[in-house]
């Protein structure tokens, strides 16, 4: 199964939708496919999709997926990473009014050049990524954070000294 997710922004993804859509119906993607759609307003009509779910039924959802395509959202990569799963990223473009500037697609290319994602800059590639994401390897993302909590702690002691 592969998972699509586009998260809470207030615009729509239309242009991921409909290339998803086509591709179903060229028969690119066989997989069965569970779409979490936003705001986009194209509805898909070759696979299941729905708005906005729960985080539970997110969690869920990512871990039964054998591949997720997931907009350029940190959180969204980082929540797929977590799992040790298959990612392709679609930056979400000003151009397209898919966002207000185009930080996603600097966030797909730092994610990209760490080899922990397979991008998707032009959407006509879709098709081809998801099959080379498929049978790709890529790295795994470090969710060490003993850095941040080492510098919080000390942050912390250095107020109660300030507070004596």
């Amino acid at each position: 199964m592969i998972f699509v997710t586009v998260g809470t922004q207030r615009f729509p993804f239309d242009r991921l939708f409909k290339k998803l859509d086509e591709l179903v119906e060229q028969n690119v993607i066989r997989d069965s496919i569970v779409a979490q759609v936003g705001y986009t307003q194209y509805t898909p009509k070759h696979f299941r999709s729905f708005p906005f779910i729960s985080a539970e039924e997110m969690e869920k959802y990512i871990q039964e997926s054998d591949l997720i395509i997931t907009h350029s959202g940190t959180s969204s990569i980082i929540k797929c990473l977590k799992y040790g799963k298959k990612v392709v990223v679609v930056p979400r473009l000003a151009k397209y009014k898919e966002h207000v500037d185009d930080h996603q697609l600097e966030i797909a290319q730092l994610f990209a050049a760490k080899n922990f994602i397979e991008p998707v800059y032009h959407i006509e590639e879709l098709g081809e990524k998801i099959e080379k994401a498929k049978v790709g390897q890529y790295a795994s993302y470090n969710f060490d954070n003993s850095r941040l909590l080492q510098s919080i702690s000390n942050y912390l002691d250095e107020l109660n000294k300030d507070l004596k």
